[in-house]
């Protein structure tokens, strides 16, 4: 059998993104500065800059588009009661809007554009409230006054969460190196935002659903990390936690799968909620679809064929060994067993 522990380790060296770098700290350093050069007078509240998203958790992987997405926090300490969300929201943008030529505010954050490839998500946080909770200004100055609001949310308690869930360092390790293999499915699979599955989503089944796999030494107690049966019993997981449920399509009321993951902290929100019913199917659909690539590359004793199988998952960065010069390897019948009984793999 192969386990393509070569091919798997080089794959996540090249598509792994370092948490933080020049270009970032830079960036961050830059806009930090300019907030508090440019906010008007009257804004007397403090504020913290600091970094959220997959830099943070250290999931991060290289875009295939080479749009590089940066995810920064503000923590202002004030009240949701002292300033409406999207005014908050404003104070940002009229200090970043000559910044670069393309600065905007989305729903739930600015973001400034750059022209070499990057861009950065800023958020705005209400920290210093009476319930003890933090809030992100939400809305845009042409939204419907519903869409105007502070909404609860917790990311640096996620942050730390899942950064630290796992017992020990190299059980997170490939706890990480398991989301950045999901993230870079979903990216080669997904040709359209919508539909896509996002990373949190797939971040946070890992977090709920992922096994660690290793075989441990009694002896040295040295482990060794087996990837791929951790990410073949993740995708088992997932896909045996889809439940039907009855939905309008196409004129009439069908069965249609949908998987429901939480947010691992408060309040909890349910991250597969926005995918419709049909793009929920291709989900699926695309799941069982690598599994069937990770079983029969686990079953197969060619470590070519087995690579050329995983690559058609994920794309052209996961490596090919050359066939061997001579001979041939003989090639058992695939064993393949039903996504219930994958589930061992877990």
């Amino acid at each position: 059998m192969a386990d393509c522990r070569t091919q798997f380790n080089d794959f996540h060296d090249t598509i792994r993104l370092k948490e933080e770098d020049e270009i970032l700290r830079t960036k961050r350093d830059i806009i930090k500065e300019k907030i508090k050069e440019k906010l008007p007078e009257e804004v007397s509240y403090e504020f913290e800059v600091f970094n959220q998203g997959s830099y943070a958790m250290r999931t991060g992987i290289k875009p295939l588009d080479s749009d590089y997405d940066i995810d920064i926090g503000l923590y202002f300490d004030m009240s949701r009661d002292d300033v409406e969300p999207v005014t908050a929201k404003n104070w940002i943008y009229n200090a970043l809007k000559d910044h670069t030529g393309n600065v905007k505010i989305k729903n739930p954050c600015v973001t400034v554009s750059y022209e070499e490839g990057y861009h950065v998500d800023i958020t705005v946080y209400a920290v210093n409230n009476t319930d003890g909770k933090v809030y992100l200004a939400k809305g845009k100055p042409t939204s419907i006054t519903d869409d105007k609001k502070w909404d609860e949310s917790n990311p640096k308690d996620l942050i730390n969460e899942v950064r630290y869930h796992l017992y020990t360092q190299e059980d997170r390790k490939q706890f990480r190196r398991v989301v950045r293999y999901l993230k870079r499915w979903k990216d080669v699979n997904f040709s359209s935002v919508n539909g896509k599955p996002t990373g949190i989503a797939l971040t946070s089944c890992a977090y709920h659903w992922l096994t660690i796999q290793k075989d441990t030494n009694a002896f040295s107690g040295h482990s060794t990390y087996r990837d791929l049966d951790a990410l073949l019993g993740l995708v088992v997981s997932m896909i045996n936690n889809f439940e039907p449920e009855y939905v309008y399509v196409d004129g009439e009321y069908q069965s249609m799968p949908r998987l429901k993951v939480e947010l691992p902290v408060e309040p909890r929100p349910e991250l597969f909620e926005k995918m419709t019913p049909k793009q929920m199917k291709t989900f699926k659909e695309k799941l069982e679809s690598l599994l069937t690539a990770l079983q029969e590359a686990k079953y197969e004793l060619d470590p070519t064929d087995a690579a050329e199988l995983l690559r058609n998952q994920f794309g052209d960065d996961f490596p090919v060994p050359p066939k061997p010069s001579t001979g041939k390897k003989a090639m058992a019948a695939p064993v393949i067993p039903s996504s219930e009984s994958a589930s061992e793999c877990n």
